[in-house]
């Protein structure tokens, strides 16, 4: 744990702003100090200073990579902004989202738009009124899409193995099941620890979205603990959110990501989170872009309002565990 010492306006670099930006993006020391064009010695020296500045870990070290601590996700929306106004100063024109009259295409599922883009949205018509959002559902060929121009941005817990695309994960997210207030899992759950055995005895609502339809896909890894027995489906749905309605006014239970779960329950107070699946993997929603786009101001400036827009998160490891 990193020794306490207040300090006030700490002197900080702008290299050690990159390196923080590029750990926090890749979860490896290794790969941003190669991005940052530093040693691997000099990046460990520089994030050592930078955790003793800002008087926090910031990066905690485990199976899947550094994490960011709940201090340095606080940060970092203020230091992609930062580092997008720095850019700035090195520009030819100054870029003003005034100025801006263009459509941004986003690829996503549903839930992604609920949890990460709402407030984003209202922030970019407010600085930029002339822009357009279209929002267009997910793709399995969206890494070309993103090439050939057809849209600027997609949300995809995966990113796919091209060296031209860019990415930032936007949070940590784990599959929860769900159920309406008057469920009798509910009430059993009250009682003692649900277990998978538990929900094979009611029929569930299963959401396919896009091209997480094909069950080899990567993101049926992140299902793969929930108890799904294709005979006990009663409704298939393209979307998560409407299926919340459905399940507060029916017995039947579902799958949904945790972070659109904690949001619904603001709405709909009725609908219930039982617990997360025991080997659930937790993953990223994760924002992805082009090359060609990476250093277009319009699209460097959508992107900090994205990352800085204010979210409310849930932390994966507060919910309980559905028992094998």
């Amino acid at each position: 744990m990193i020794t306490r010492n207040h300090m006030q306006r700490p002197n900080i670099d702008t290299d050690a702003l990159f390196l923080f930006s590029a750990i926090f993006r890749t979860g490896s020391l290794t790969k941003a100090a190669q991005e940052c064009a530093m040693s691997v010695g000099g990046a460990s020296r520089t994030l050592a200073k930078l955790r003793e500045l800002l008087d926090d870990d910031l990066f905690l070290r485990t199976n899947r990579g550094l994490v960011p601590t709940p201090r340095a996700r606080e940060l970092n929306g203020g230091v992609a902004e930062l580092l997008v106004n720095y850019g700035r100063l090195f520009e030819k024109e100054v870029f003003r989202p005034s100025d801006v009259r263009r459509i941004f295409r986003i690829l996503c599922v549903d839930n992604a738009i609920f949890t990460f883009l709402t407030t984003s949205v209202s922030a970019l018509l407010e600085k930029a009124p002339s822009i357009g959002v279209e929002f267009r559902p997910i793709r399995a060929d969206f890494g070309r899409l993103l090439s050939s121009g057809e849209a600027d941005f997609a949300i995809f817990p995966f990113v796919p193995s091209d060296p031209n695309l860019h990415s930032l994960r936007l949070a940590d997210d784990v599959f929860v099941l769900v159920c309406g207030r008057h469920h009798p899992l509910v009430k059993l759950a009250q009682e003692r620890t649900l277990t998978r055995k538990d929900f094979k005895a009611y029929r569930q609502i299963r959401v396919m979205t896009g091209p997480l339809n094909d069950l080899d896909d990567p993101w049926f890894d992140a299902e793969a603990d929930i108890p799904l027995m294709a005979e006990n489906i009663a409704v298939w749905s393209p979307f998560f959110i409407p299926i919340a309605q459905i399940l507060c006014q029916t017995n039947l239970w579902g799958a949904v990501p945790l972070q659109l779960a904690v949001q619904l329950q603001k709405l709909m107070p009725d609908l219930i989170i039982l617990g997360r699946p025991k080997n659930a993997v937790v993953y990223g929603p994760t924002l992805i872009w082009h090359n060609r786009t990476h250093q277009d101001p319009a699209s460097v400036w959508v992107r900090s309002v994205i990352v800085s827009a204010p979210k409310t998160l849930a932390d994966v490891n507060s919910i309980h565990f559905i028992e094998d």
